[in-house]
């Protein structure tokens, strides 16, 4: 039996909530093309920013990596057509959380709205 074939069956067998988590889990570490252009700003460029900026690109970060919208605004912004994996950032690479911690010090620095 092939690989895929045997990856088909247990998915199969997965229960529907459990499959996107399953998945995470496989990709965990792995930061996608479309995260990684959005992570092109070094750190240190984050305080030029606006807050609405801020939010955009901490909030894009967050649904490129399949994670759960946590306000209708972002909601409406990225998830009309996807679905989220887990409300949990810990999905993500230790790479993609390092950036999105230092996306929030930017905030808290320009006294940004809380989420």
């Amino acid at each position: 039996m092939s690989f895929t074939r045997a990856f088909a069956g247990a998915c199969r067998a997965l229960p529907r909530v459990a499959l996107p988590l399953a998945l995470a889990a496989g990709l965990a570490g792995f930061v996608s093309p479309e995260q990684m252009r959005n992570m092109r700003r070094p750190p240190f460029e984050l305080a030029n920013l606006t807050c609405d900026q801020l939010w955009y690109l901490r909030e894009k970060i967050r649904a490129d990596g399949g994670i759960c919208p946590r306000d209708e605004r972002a909601r409406r912004a990225f998830f009309r057509t996807r679905t989220c994996i887990s409300p949990d950032e810990r999905v993500l690479p230790a790479e993609v959380r390092t950036y999105l911690d230092a996306v929030r010090k930017a905030e808290q620095a320009r006294a940004c709205d809380a989420e």
